[in-house]
């Protein structure tokens, strides 16, 4: 078996070993033909003893082989649970991190994993039904920034072969054998099916995705050049100028390599192509962690911050200072005899005889009213925000501030006409936009 000669025989290379054949395999190719390698087995406490049992046959197997191991213990539960991942995208995180970790200790050219050409298979088909455009078709790469892959245009069927001509033992993962993953159903169902269609299934496979790399390797390049025209970050938002968009034959495409690093799906993808082609401004879209939205000139991506989207914040009568979700300082002091008016949007004045503690904050929704400062009509939120000719974006960030469930600020515009001070006013209320 010849390696694809990935990795630097003059420098050291981190081997992750689960246990399994792949894994025992390489390393055992690696140690064999003078590679210099230290080992990082990875115990994710998912199968009990059994996981136990694995890390126990790694450290003697790497005894056998005198390969310096690190073994790291993860409850990949808890983490998987605090991040709101897969256990299988949790395992992923938990074990990168760490093999980064010990190639910067140990300085190692990089970490060799044992991925084969059944495993790129499956892992093309899983993006095919993920929907991750062409760029998740292209294939796994032998060579990935600090991940090698030596076996890459090996068959499952190929290290198998290799285990039993050395005499090697390999422990299973029990998991392996359960249809409960969507990559074991792949694996078990839907690649056997392929096989008996196209008995060449690996290597048609692997031209395919050669072909695919170098499409997208064009693609990817006019990607790029659009980037430099059309998309700008500012202040922590990714304006992508809807002028050069609409220049594009196809702008689907563009958009989805765009946006798709931000986590927004194909079929999200879709609609937001949709609302540029057929110009329906104003729409907004959500991804886990952003929110794009769709207006006249840009298509405008923000961070989302679920933990104050929908929360309203109780601001207390001795309340001198908050932090969120925004920095606000105040103050109450008796009505001076000279007092004036403030004309900065980030200074507001009220009548705190007026005022009902605890105060909430909130975002605005539609169908909210108020009566702004000088008026004597009430006045819808979303009237007020074209009066001032605020874009989509602007609206989105808008807060209110509510006294006894009227609204008497919209937070940086225009407060309400009915808390303002007036004469005979015993006590004002200072509320200031502290900017960082």
């Amino acid at each position: 078996m010849e390696q694809t000669r990935v990795i630097d025989k003059s420098r050291g290379v981190l081997v992750a070993i689960s246990g399994g054949a792949d894994s025992v395999a390489l390393l055992h190719y690696l140690v064999s033909n003078g590679y210099y390698c230290i080992a990082a087995h990875c115990n994710f406490h998912l199968r009990g003893d059994e996981s136990d049992h694995d890390e126990l046959f790694v450290r003697q197997y790497c005894d056998s082989l005198s390969v310096p191991l690190h073994v790291a213990q993860f409850d990949t539960k808890a983490y998987a649970q605090e991040r709101k991942l897969s256990i299988e995208m949790a395992a992923r995180e938990l074990r990168y991190q760490w093999f980064f970790k010990i190639i910067e200790q140990e300085k190692l050219q990089g970490v060799a994993v044992a991925h084969h050409a059944d495993d790129a298979a499956e892992t093309f088909l899983l993006n095919l039904v993920r929907g991750t455009g062409i760029r998740g078709l292209t294939g796994m790469k032998p060579k990935a920034g600090r991940v090698l892959r030596p076996f890459l245009h090996y068959s499952r069927q190929d290290i198998e072969l290799y285990c039993r001509a050395h005499k090697l033992k390999y422990v299973t993962d029990s998991t392996n054998a359960s249809d409960a993953y969507t990559r074991n159903r792949i694996r078990h169902n839907v690649i056997p099916q392929l096989k008996t269609i196209n008995p060449s299934f690996l290597a048609t496979m692997r031209g395919n995705m050669e072909h695919l790399n170098q499409i997208f390797a064009m693609f990817d390049s006019q990607v790029k050049q659009l980037s430099k025209r059309a998309v700008v970050e500012l202040d922590g938002q990714t304006l992508i100028a809807m002028e050069h968009i609409k220049q594009l034959p196809l702008s689907e495409p563009f958009i989805f390599e765009l946006l798709f690093p931000k986590g927004f799906n194909s079929d999200v993808v879709r609609k937001i192509a949709r609302c540029v082609d057929e110009e329906r401004w104003g729409r907004i879209f959500f991804s886990p962690k952003y929110r794009a939205i769709v207006d006249r000139y840009n298509i405008v991506v923000v961070p989302r911050d679920k933990d104050v989207e929908d929360k309203e914040f109780d601001i207390e009568q001795d309340k001198l200072e908050m932090f969120t979700p925004i920095h606000l300082e105040i103050r109450q002091f008796p009505m001076p005899s000279d007092f004036k008016f403030s004309r900065d949007n980030n200074l507001a004045h009220f009548n705190a005889d007026k005022l009902y503690f605890p105060l909430t904050l909130r975002r605005w929704r539609n169908g909210d009213t108020f009566r702004p400062l000088g008026m004597k009509g009430f006045k819808k939120l979303s009237d007020f925000f074209v009066d001032q000719k605020m874009s989509r974006v602007q609206k989105e960030d808008v807060w209110v501030l509510e006294s006894g469930g009227e609204i008497m600020w919209i937070v940086g515009q225009r407060i309400d006409d009915r808390f303002k001070v007036v004469e005979g006013c015993k006590e004002v209320l200072e509320i200031r936009i502290v900017k960082e």
